[in-house]
């Protein structure tokens, strides 16, 4: 199961750092503005990972935790497909435009869906649960519809857009085999269990610790 051919650690390395650190800064720019949209989005209806009621801090601190795990598998996975197997590698400059194109359309979809969630909100066809509503105070139940969908929206299509993009650089690059069923060298040993230890870690935070 080796990911890389000899030689292409650094372009992975450089792909799975802009990834990362993309998706985080996506996600520190988003919660940031949510954040001050509905604090309580952040201090009610998630875990008190982080003991702050200061929105500034909650949009850091959240925008991280939400994003980087998620970035990193998607780094690793956009590296192999894009420099994996003997097909020519992708060209970087191509990879940033999709990544960037993939977070520019996150961001609308957020901005359509939060004004949606507002205004289903404010014409009262859409409730919150009795456990939510008797804690949030009614006149902020319209914000925190808004900040739910946008948060919904840039996961949605946060998430389908970049297993579109994977599949789409494989398809262009002949359908390589970026995977083999056991690894041939140290490196392809260390790599995998890497990945493995990444997506384990990724789904133990999501699920809360």
């Amino acid at each position: 199961m080796s990911l890389l051919p000899a030689g292409e650690g650094r372009r992975a390395l450089s792909v799975v750092l802009g990834c990362t650190l993309a998706a985080a800064g996506y996600g520190i720019v988003h919660d940031e503005i949510t954040a001050h949209l509905c604090v309580e989005y952040f201090t009610v209806a998630h875990p008190p990972l982080f003991h702050t009621t200061s929105p500034f801090l909650l949009g850091i601190c959240w925008g991280i935790a939400a994003t980087i795990g998620l970035g990193l598998v998607f780094g690793c996975l956009l590296a192999a497909v894009s420099l994996g197997g003997e097909a020519p590698a992708s060209a970087q400059g191509t990879l940033v435009r999709r990544v960037g194109l993939l977070l520019g359309a996150m961001a609308v979809s957020a901005l359509l869906a939060g004004l949606a969630g507002f205004a289903l909100s404010r014409f009262s066809l859409v409730r919150l649960p009795a456990l939510l509503g008797s804690v949030i105070p009614f006149a902020r139940h319209d914000r925190f519809f808004a900040v739910w969908f946008a948060h919904l929206a840039s996961y949605a299509v946060g998430l389908g857009g970049s297993a579109w993009l994977i599949f789409q650089v494989w398809c262009e690059r002949g359908r390589p085999r970026v995977l083999t069923l056991w690894p041939r060298t140290p490196g392809g040993v260390v790599r995998v269990i890497a990945l493995l230890a990444i997506v384990l870690l990724v789904i133990w935070w999501r699920r809360g610790g």
